[in-house]
């Protein structure tokens, strides 16, 4: 199916996978990088500050931006630069409670399931 002559008599060794599995493979990353939003994500998300923020939001319901501060040890300015990038990638949202400014994943489960099955095709 495929010219893969480098691998011939190597069938039974760890690193060998059929033409099958090739096929399988190809498919699943045709489109991997064709995916702006999610390539987007992943760059924002792969500064620390940024994906630390994310993953306490996963956390809790809703959170200040000084509580943010003070858990991740991070000055409100860090804080609230994190945020506004994340708000402008619709993963996070933001609501006044008095003078406090609270914040939350995105109540959009299509962004939220997107991503979370980069990671388990990542991780799986």
């Amino acid at each position: 199916m495929f010219n893969r002559s480098y691998i011939t008599d190597h069938e039974g060794h760890p690193h060998h996978i059929s033409d099958k599995e090739v096929t399988s493979l190809k498919k699943a990353f045709k489109d991997v990088g064709k995916n702006q939003d999610t390539i987007q994500i992943l760059k924002t998300l792969s500064d620390p500050t940024k994906l630390s923020i994310y993953l306490l939001l996963h956390k809790v319901d809703e959170i200040p931006v000084t509580d943010i501060g003070l858990i991740l040890d991070l000055s409100q300015s860090t804080v609230s630069h994190a945020l506004s990038d994340l708000e402008k990638l619709d993963l996070v949202e933001c609501s006044r409670c008095g003078q406090l400014m609270c914040y939350s994943l995105k109540k959009q489960p299509e962004k939220r399931t997107s991503l979370l099955s980069i990671f388990e095709k990542l991780f799986t």
